[in-house]
């Protein structure tokens, strides 16, 4: 058997770095961009402990080689997607180093790319939004974040309910700003339309056609006769009628092998926001993953009241209510980066928190991300912002910064592949 082509110089160039062909080799990192890159060329940060940017946790996950083999199967073949679910908060919402992610695996070969996943309109929620993709919109909107205590509404998958009481609203999300734009075949809207007045009209152009299905207490489906590159809806109801439009998410799919990568996340968003999700553990199934990424914890590590015992819990509870939705689901958690309180506190309790995530991943079968040590530990997120990657209030990345965690995880990942393919059968034969 072989590796495609387009999938060998990545890994040469991954296997030629690990066998330390290239001086300095735990030094290097491709770098950052926003298009997709096929170079060796690479640029050193001295900042980064390159040391530690491997997949640690359960070394042999029985989960973890499950989705290597579907990964394996669906290079080399072009059989099959795979869904990615990166939960989190703001780091996600932003979506910047999870779109990279995103971008590099579906362009690994561009014959096996996948769908863009679970969209939603934040500026209607008024609220900042992903770059990777635009949304616009008519009538008037108002946003509820199960992570804000004070907001009350029903919560799906997203952990964001976008709701309207206009009598005729739309939404167009369109994929011009994504470098590589993911085609669109269908999608699955999740709202409460089944319940209301509200009818949907799905737009499409003349040369084209959509077919609608409405599955009762669950999503509404629909399936176009060709790819499009924007979805359009138009929601209207009767004059006179009071009834509320409650819009969850939108997923978008296709029948393209490759990579479905749906990236959740809310602004503030704890442990707890998710148990308010009434529908989360209804929705999750809707995509069954393959893998979970969990980029969540970092809110929760940094409150006042802070209790391992309860940080253990709420997560536990977390995964728990993930694994329903697919018990052989590989479990990926990436440790909460270096911060600080009000600029001026160093959160002190990372340290439990990074003991508390490798006990999990034991108890889980799931690897470990350690964006922590990556980042030199303790107080390194001064040395990250004094370096232009971190911003002044010492949670948050720059733009650059994200971009090179997203390269980080990506190289750990294809190494962590490229480590498991290597134990199957060697790397390729002629």
């Amino acid at each position: 058997m072989t590796i495609p082509a387009s999938i060998r110089k990545t890994l040469l160039t991954l296997s030629i770095a690990s066998m330390g062909m290239f001086a300095s080799a735990q030094d290097v990192l491709p770098i950052p961009s926003e298009q997709p890159i096929d170079t060796v060329e690479e640029v050193r940060y001295p900042f980064v402990d390159y040391d530690r940017n491997h997949f640690t946790g359960v070394e042999h996950s029985k989960s973890f080689d499950l989705y290597y083999q579907n990964f394996d199967r669906m290079m080399r073949y072009g059989i099959g997607q795979l869904q990615i679910i990166h939960f989190g908060g703001s780091h996600i919402q932003a979506d910047i180093w999870s779109n990279l992610v995103r971008e590099r695996l579906q362009n690994i070969d561009t014959n096996i790319q996948g769908a863009r996943g679970l969209l939603f309109p934040f500026k209607t929620a008024k609220t900042n939004r992903p770059y990777s993709y635009y949304v616009n919109w008519t009538g008037e909107w108002q946003g509820h974040r199960s992570s804000y205590s004070k907001h009350e509404s029903t919560w799906g998958v997203s952990g964001i309910t976008a709701t309207s009481t206009d009598t005729v609203v739309s939404l167009k999300f369109t994929f011009h700003q994504s470098p590589t734009p993911v085609k669109t075949r269908m999608f699955k809207l999740l709202s409460n339309l089944e319940q209301t007045d509200y009818k949907l009209e799905v737009k499409c152009e003349s040369d084209n056609y959509v077919h609608v299905t409405h599955h009762p207490q669950a999503y509404t489906e629909a399936m176009y006769g060709h790819d499009v590159d924007s979805i359009e809806l138009v929601f209207r109801k009767p004059a006179g009628s009071t009834d509320e439009l409650q819009f969850y998410g939108l997923v978008s799919e296709n029948y393209n092998p490759g990579i479905v990568y749906h990236s959740v996340g809310v602004n503030g968003s704890r442990f707890v926001s998710f148990q308010r999700c009434d529908l989360f553990e209804e929705q999750l199934p809707y995509v069954r993953p393959d893998l979970i990424i969990m980029s969540i914890g970092t809110n929760d590590s940094s409150e006042p009241g802070y209790d391992s015992t309860n940080y253990k819990a709420n997560f536990k509870s977390f995964l728990d209510q993930i694994r329903t939705a697919n018990p052989n689901c590989a479990i990926m958690l990436t440790m909460p980066n270096d911060n600080y309180v009000r600029r001026k506190y160093h959160n002190d309790n990372l340290s439990s928190v990074r003991s508390v995530i490798y006990e999990l991943a034991e108890e889980y079968d799931a690897k470990v991300w350690d964006l922590y040590g990556i980042m030199g530990g303790s107080g390194s997120a001064r040395t990250w912002r004094d370096a232009g990657m971190m911003k002044t209030d010492l949670v948050h990345f720059t733009k650059e910064g994200y971009l090179i965690k997203g390269d980080l995880f990506y190289q750990a990942f294809l190494e962590d592949y490229l480590k498991w393919h290597n134990e199957q059968e060697p790397i390729w034969t002629e």
